[in-house]
């Protein structure tokens, strides 16, 4: 045996028995370091901490009993398990190599933390697939419990907000309440400045073989789709915006799935210069909870206690015409029709209607062949403007003109490219004028893809400028991630309370939140009637063995956005010239609502500016001009320093409406910051689509390490309605100096195949390391395959191959999924091949690892939805029973 091969059954030793895989080192008589293939550096987000024994970590040893140390500010990855043994499963239904999920009941931390600061806890199935509750407890100093949480096996986020003024270590503790075993992500940072995160990688439903594209350059303003070879006739939606089919003989690979297939086609389209954007045609769905009791039917007649929450009737002493001649389009399912008659407390209300799922001007919903159907566009419509007429219920408009537009097919799900075509109805034409209201009781739809942010938001900003409102749910998935078309601009977005006016368990919440109105909540009592608060409604049921239309109580974002609907619709009755900058003022002035707290904040994540008050909304109509307000962008600036050195950022001020305000003063309430106008001088005069940028720049010296800083910068402004008005803008403030301390996790890096493999869908593993944190990063190598055995699990052939790293914290045998770290090269969700070849070397490498995913944004507009994506599979850890082709061992 040569010295080549000493050394690289000494290096194989070494890979089974250390947890430091770099590979491919001299030998210790002074030989020469292997050549490299491939080598890089992986850096690791700040605050990044994981726990300490985590399944991976736990091979051969007990849990911990010390308390792991945090700092104030983190994003820490665990996992728990209450298992009484260790359970081994298979690897893959294929393969008889196994591995375990360890037992560790809680893990128990300590952080200074300080009043202002939240905790949240988010959990993870593992590959098990059953899912364990999961307890978070949080005690101050002095062991009294600051608050307890409870995080629901299905992924919804949950958090304990610090507000005791005790200082000193609090004690973090999660505990598994089932016995399956979970992974967890938990973080603590300030409320305000807690960002929109998602630790799954984007699943968003999508109808295969089929994109919606915009046109660039002349082909926007033609009303034909330019011949191309990638796609087949398209139906035109809008101007400029087309619905393509993928051809069938493009790229049709039998080994890849529909799904993918249509995806790759995507990513073509996106490089035609002619297209604008593409984007997959994205399913939407109606904003509805289910409750598992029974729905009420007439039994309900009484229980409108959502009118008197929203002070609907004096509201309709202000507007007795209860909408009298304003039009509100309902885009939803349509309406249930018997023998030819809309619901009888609809009927006398709709107008012209139209129908984008079978592409008539009929809108009925047919209800759902298998199961049963709640109607759900007749009961959004119905609290829109269900008539008054001596029998059922009353809308909050009822004197308005309903237009029922169909854009949601069976079970209250849709596309993309139908809500696009019914939005472009509601426009109007030469012969139908457009509508005055848009209730978008739906959702679902990915909010920062290009070609639904683009595609949506021109039809909307062109209502907009007709002075079309625009009233969307907000999304029932109790989470800060936005859904759209909620979350776009121009767009009025509703969250969900209960009875009493308490945020709805169900609905969403975040930055994106306009207001709130009833929307019910069957768990709950909140009016104290004796009976779940849901809301009451037009709908059909099956009454004595025949379909009748009745009223029934339902629950969601989607019966809260219909109350703001209503109400827009008596606002405009009031004043028909009132248009989105107008409600936008009166929203932010706090016309409209009453304050989402007793100390009569501005806003809130939950409630917005608050729970929807109709009489003062028509009342601030009647009363006269909306306010005129300043606006910032963004609404809250976060500076932070790593290096020690200044750091700076800015905003944009100006007008909300069609006038001009002056600004008087700007000023930085905290020392630790300093803001000032940017080429420009005070008194400032900005007119009507101005923008006036403010510069803030960050004294880190001025600040604590590691614990951000709350502070406020304040805009002083004149306009003609409003004299020394302020705007006060959050400004939150972070020294950081965690980079040594920074740990995500022993790292797998891998090298695997461009293409996943079609039985099993994961992607094959050629090449693979192991790399653990030293002063904040992680270094990896892998060599050239040499052709000599064995072969080590770090040596490559040439190919071409994809660069990705990642944690096992369940020690499933594979990276990359939901709860885990993640880095994909060169940019996690947008995957790019790289060139290994005979001879050649690519060194340099550098990649960022998360326990985030990257949400589809403009900002990278590559990104796509991964519907079938599991993660990345491990080599097996005994040597020699390696079973892809790649990995052969040779004689």
């Amino acid at each position: 045996m040569n010295s080549l091969a000493h050394l690289k059954l000494f290096s194989l030793f070494l890979t089974l028995f250390s947890f430091v895989g770099c590979g491919g080192g001299g030998s210790g008589n002074g030989e020469a370091t292997q050549p490299i293939a491939v080598a890089g550096t992986i850096d690791i987000e700040a605050g990044t901490r994981v726990d300490a024994d985590n399944a991976d970590a736990l091979t051969g040893r007990a849990p911990l009993t010390t308390i792991q140390e945090l700092p104030p500010e983190f994003v820490l990855a665990g996992y728990v398990s209450d298992t009484v043994q260790p359970r081994p499963y298979p690897l893959l239904e294929s393969q008889t190599d196994l591995f375990e999920y360890f037992p560790d009941a809680d893990d128990r931390y300590v952080a200074s933390l300080q009043a202002g600061l939240e905790l949240t806890l988010q959990s993870f199935t593992t590959r098990l697939g059953t899912a364990s509750d999961l307890l978070l407890t949080v005690e101050a100093p002095d062991g009294t419990t600051v608050g307890q949480a409870i995080a629901p096996g299905n992924g919804a986020a949950v958090s304990v907000a610090i507000e005791s003024q005790q200082v000193g270590d609090y004690g973090i503790t999660v505990t598994a309440l089932g016995s399956s075993p979970m992974l967890y992500i938990l973080s603590s940072s300030r409320a305000e400045a807690s960002n929109i995160t998602s630790y799954d990688w984007s699943k968003h439903e999508f109808v295969e073989n089929e994109a919606i594209i915009s046109l660039s350059g002349p082909g926007a303003q033609k009303n034909s789709l330019p011949r191309t070879s990638m796609t087949e006739a398209g139906l035109q939606i809008a101007p400029g915006i087309w619905k393509v089919r993928r051809p069938a003989g493009f790229a049709a690979l039998s080994h890849v799935n529909e799904a993918d297939q249509t995806l790759t086609w995507i990513q073509s389209l996106r490089a035609d210069p002619s297209i604008r954007h593409a984007s997959p045609n994205y399913r939407t769905r109606a904003m509805l909870t289910p409750v598992d009791e029974p729905f009420y039917t007439s039994g309900v007649l009484a229980q409108q206690w959502h009118y008197s929450l929203i002070n609907g009737p004096v509201a309709w002493q202000l507007a007795p015409g209860g909408g009298n001649g304003v039009s509100v389009a309902v885009l939803d399912t349509g309406l249930f029709q018997d023998g030819g008659q809309w619901h009888p407390d609809l009927a006398s209300n709709v107008i012209a209607g139209f129908d984008a799922v079978d592409g008539d001007e009929l809108p009925a919903d047919p209800g759902n062949s298998v199961g049963g159907s709640v109607y759900h566009g007749t009961h959004v419509s119905g609290t829109v403007a269900a008539a008054v007429n001596g029998s059922g219920g009353a809308g909050v408009a009822f004197g308005s003109r309903l237009m029922p537009v169909r854009v949601l097919g069976e079970g209250g799900t849709g596309t993309l490219s139908d809500l696009l075509e019914g939005m472009q109805w509601v426009l109007g034409d030469q012969n139908r004028s457009s509508a005055d209201i848009v209730n978008l009781s739906l959702g679902g739809l990915p909010c920062g893809d290009p070609g639904v942010a683009v595609t949506l938001q021109q039809l909307i900003d062109e209502g907009v400028g007709r002075g079309i409102l625009y009233v969307a749910a907000a999304g029932n998935s109790a989470t800060s991630e936005p859904s759209c078309p909620a979350a776009l601009e121009n767009v009025f977005s509703v969250s969900a309370v209960d009875g009493a006016g308490v945020p709805a368990s169900y609905s969403n919440f975040g930055s994106t939140i306009d207001l709130a109105a009833p929307g019910g909540d069957a768990s709950r009592d909140g009016n104290g009637d004796g009976r779940g608060d849901l809301v009451s409604s037009t709908s059909a049921a099956i009454v004595d063995g025949q379909l009748q239309p009745v009223y029934r109580g339902l629950q969601g974002t989607s019966m809260a956005a219909p109350h703001f609907s209503g109400v827009l619709a008596l606002m405009k009755e009031a004043n028909a010239a009132l248009d989105s900058s107008a409600v936008e003022g009166y929203l932010r002035s706090g016309a409209l609502t009453e304050r989402p707290c007793e100390s009569g904040c501005e806003r809130t994540d939950q409630l917005g500016y608050g729970v929807l008050d109709g009489g003062k909304a028509v009342q601030a109509v009647l009363s006269g001009n909306p306010p005129e307000l300043l606006t910032s962008s963004p609404a809250i600036v976060n500076l932070s320093s790593e290096s020690g050195l200044a750091a700076n950022d800015s905003i944009d001020l100006s007008p909300l409406g069609n006038y001009s305000v002056t600004i008087t003063d700007v000023s930085a309430s905290q020392d630790w910051f300093t803001a000032s106008l940017t080429s420009a001088s005070l008194p400032l005069e900005i007119e009507a689509n101005q923008v006036a940028q403010v510069e803030l720049v960050l004294d880190p010296d001025k600040l604590d390490p590691g614990v951000s800083s709350r502070g406020n910068l304040e805009i002083t402004y004149d306009s003609r309605t409003e004299i020394q008005a302020r705007l006060t803008v959050p400004v939150i403030g972070q020294r950081i100096t965690d980079q040594q301390a920074r740990d995500a996790g022993r790292h797998f890096v891998l090298l695997v195949e461009p293409e996943p493999d079609p039985q099993t869908g994961l992607y094959v593993t050629v090449g693979q390391t192991v790399a653990t944190v030293s002063d904040g990063q992680y270094t990896f190598e892998f060599v050239p395959d040499d052709g000599l055995a064995p072969l080590l699990r770090n040596e490559v052939p040439p190919g071409s191959y994809v660069l990705v790293a990642g944690t096992d914290l369940d020690n499933d045998g594979l990276i990359c999924h939901a709860g885990e770290a993640c880095a994909e090269y060169p940019v996690s969700g947008l995957r790019q091949e790289i060139e290994v070849i005979e001879g050649g070397s690519i060194t340099g490498i550098r990649m960022t690892t998360s326990y985030s995913r990257p949400a589809l944004s403009v900002g990278s507009s590559d990104l796509l939805p991964r519907p079938n994506f599991r993660g990345y599979q491990l080599l097996p850890e005994q040597s020699g029973s390696q079973s892809n082709a790649k990995r052969v061992l040779r004689n």
